[in-house]
């Protein structure tokens, strides 16, 4: 498999991917006649071992991983992952999710729209993030 393959298969950018055989956390692939990165089957269990993705995870997103975006939205910034969990009572709710590189990710909604998308732990979801901001803090 390619890297590009890769980085569909587990949601994660080929800049991490790069920096993570760079500094030996994860060992690299094997190298065709050009000189590409070539993934072997046991290359990618290292990376799913290395990142924690679970098996039922795995299977659940596989297919819907290997789409770039959904169609007819014009955020880009779609982030792939699993819901670690649904907390909240009354009308708001906080929804925190895993995505495939292990980072996580925490979003407030309102308990009707957890409701309406019956969001569940262990259940896919994509993160839509559309800002005119973003801050920094160092």
């Amino acid at each position: 498999m390619t890297r590009t393959q890769i980085c569909q298969l587990l949601g994660v950018a080929p800049k991490s991917l790069y920096l993570w055989e760079r500094t030996g956390k994860v060992p690299p692939p094997k190298r065709d006649r050009r000189g590409w990165r070539h993934y072997s089957d046991a290359d990618l269990r290292a990376l799913r071992a290395f990142l924690g993705v679970g098996r039922e995870f795995q299977q659940e997103t596989g297919a819907r991983r290997g789409r770039q975006a959904l169609e007819g939205l014009s955020a880009r910034n779609q982030l792939r992952g699993t819901v670690l969990s649904v907390k909240g009572d009354g009308v708001l709710c906080e929804v925190a999710m895993r995505l495939g590189d292990g980072q996580e990710i925490t979003s407030v909604i309102t308990r009707r729209s957890a409701d309406q998308l019956g969001l569940r732990r262990g259940q896919p979801v994509v993160a839509v993030i559309k800002s005119t901001e973003v801050m920094l803090f160092r």
